[in-house]
């Protein structure tokens, strides 16, 4: 940025040298405007500091395109940012449901197991009792319909 407003006097200094040195009375024309017998300096220094006008809005109107530019990918950013931490909680909080699922298929396979091993020795037990063409004994269950 200094080395802009360096160039910037450095230029501006020229101009004025020229100017100064360039003073002689000229006739300008501009469509149907005309100036007579003015001073080439002052026309120098019109013209340089119209040029540093246009050159100065130009400047101002891609300074604030550029704000908003900036403004919106800002609030873009923000926008991503709050998406993202959403994201983020849901993936911590799909993780911790996982987990517990998890858990919960291990415990319900533990319980499965355990009734394949009862079905197991109840089949081996019928098996048996097939076998020996005897069947169990009723076993009294403390209700005795009979003793009434």
């Amino acid at each position: 940025m200094l080395a802009i407003a360096v160039v910037g006097l450095a230029f501006a200094v020229i101009v004025a040298m020229f100017a100064i040195q360039n003073s002689t009375p000229v006739s300008i024309s501009f469509f149907s405007w005309q100036l007579a017998d003015i001073s080439l300096a002052l026309v120098i220094l019109g013209s340089a500091a119209a040029g540093a006008l246009a050159a100065g809005l130009f400047a101002i109107v891609r300074e604030i395109r550029l704000k908003l530019s900036l403004r919106a990918c800002r609030n873009r950013l923000e926008s991503a940012t709050r998406e993202l931490d959403l994201t983020r909680d849901d993936n911590t909080n799909l993780q911790k449901e996982v987990e517990r699922l998890s858990e919960e298929v291990r415990a319900t396979a533990s319980e499965l197991e355990e009734a394949r091993k009862r079905v197991s020795a109840l089949e081996i037990e019928l098996e048996a009792t097939q076998a020996m063409e005897i069947l169990p004994e009723p076993q009294s269950d403390g209700n005795n319909e009979g003793d009434y």
